[in-house]
């Protein structure tokens, strides 16, 4: 891979870290806020909610950052190393905890809380089926490094 080819790669992931972020320090706050504001009898549940979906996007923008690295590495042409190996068994993970936060919240919220109704199972049902893909990705990212290798 050249850097000019790499480089819409690279952007996306700026873009949705800045999107991430974004959503982790103004969005979701201002929602819960909202949220808290229009619905008191759900009021308390609004911190420890925000509290668990920053976690799950601090796990995806270390994703992102495991995608910054392996771009890296297929533009050095290197083959999958440890170290590529690493990064996408970090990326793997931290999607895999994003995707099982995310559905704690969705099932607290449907099935606990009884709040928010049939979006919160199709929300759960969603995070969970991204559990395995997260990791099947993985190889997937891994089988491209090696073609990337290949071709130099």
């Amino acid at each position: 891979m050249t850097r000019q080819e790499a480089l819409p790669l690279r952007c996306a992931v700026v873009a949705f870290a800045l999107a991430a972020l974004l959503a982790q320090l103004v969005v979701v706050p201002r929602i819960a806020a909202r949220s808290a504001a229009a619905y008191p009898e759900v009021a308390s549940l609004a911190s420890s909610y925000v509290t668990v979906i920053g976690a799950a996007v601090a796990a995806f923008e270390l994703a992102l950052l495991a995608a910054w690295h392996l771009v890296s590495a297929a533009v050095a042409s290197r083959s999958v190393t440890r170290r590529s190996t690493g990064w996408a068994n970090v990326m793997a993970v931290s999607l895999g905890v994003m995707a099982v936060l995310f559905a704690g919240v969705f099932a607290h919220a449907g099935f606990i809380e009884n709040i928010g109704g049939p979006a919160m199972l199709f929300g759960l049902l969603l995070f969970l089926a991204l559990i395995p893909v997260a990791f099947a990705f993985r190889y997937g990212v891994l089988g491209w490094l090696k073609e990337e290798r290949s071709m130099h």
